[in-house]
């Protein structure tokens, strides 16, 4: 069994990494305002689930760029379950980081979200 953890551990780690270069490299790409069109409550990622916030919410959003339509999803950090139905309403703004290339590539900076939308945002 210690080989599955060492082997999970590896994973994590890889896939911190390439999350940390997306978001850097994101800090430079053009923001557009989006609109939240979608909210679900799920268990939240193992990175950042605890025991007492063991939930979070996920927004699918959308946003246009020359006209033409495209989306992404955000995550909130972790809450409680009723932290999250309540907070999974309406449609609110907001602010995205897209590629240039390719708009369909898409981040949402906590940085960028601070005031406008009723939950704190996990990067990415």
């Amino acid at each position: 069994m210690a080989g599955v953890f060492f082997i999970d551990g590896i994973k994590r780690s890889l896939r911190r990494r390439a999350r940390e270069k997306k978001l850097a490299t994101a800090k430079n790409w053009p923001t557009a305002q989006g609109e939240v069109n979608h909210w679900q409550v799920l268990n939240a990622d193992e990175d950042v689930a605890t025991t007492g916030t063991p939930y979070q919410i996920e927004a699918g959003f959308h946003f246009k760029v020359n006209g033409e339509y495209y989306g992404g999803y955000l995550r909130s950090v972790a809450m409680t379950h009723h932290e999250a139905e309540t907070k999974s309403k309406g449609e609110p703004k907001v602010n995205v980081r897209y590629n240039p290339a390719n708009p369909d590539e898409t981040a949402v900076l906590a940085e960028d979200n601070s005031g406008n939308l009723p939950f704190k945002v996990v990067s990415g």
